[in-house]
């Protein structure tokens, strides 16, 4: 089984990017092209990895800004992803993930590489978009 653990810098704060990685319902926005994510239940999410599906359950924890998928029972497509706060609008990511049997490590950290990189364009974006409101305007 590969696995890969890549760290990268966020120019955010700690909460604004757990904020992006906890929206389940979004979770696409950031991973590479060909891994499709859709919510499956409270805490699970369904994964499509070309033509393997894998369900995850998936653990937040708020306060330590950690989030885990897969558990020590799986044995492929589980990780960790962890937010650490670097200090007033700055912060890093750090992921350690195991892919599916038979990956290529080299490809399976291209793809982390990937996909931190489009974490930090749609934190970015998500920071320069206006305040979403839920109240109807008068």
């Amino acid at each position: 089984m590969a696995t890969a653990e890549r760290t990268t810098s966020v120019l955010a704060d700690a909460e604004a990017v757990f904020d992006v990685v906890t929206d389940l319902e979004h979770l696409s926005a950031w991973l590479p092209a060909g891994v499709e994510v859709e919510r499956y239940g409270p805490d699970v999410v369904r994964l499509w990895l070309g033509e393997d599906v894998v369900e995850r359950r998936v653990a937040v924890d708020w306060d330590r800004l950690r989030i885990d998928w897969g558990g020590r029972s799986a044995t492929t497509c589980h990780g960790t992803l962890r937010v650490l706060r670097l200090g007033p609008g700055r912060s890093a990511v750090t992921v350690r993930l195991t892919g599916p049997a038979g990956f290529p490590a080299p490809r399976l950290d291209d793809w982390l590489a990937a996909a931190l990189d489009a974490l930090v364009t749609t934190v970015h974006a998500e920071r320069a978009a206006p305040p979403r409101s839920t109240a109807a305007s008068r």
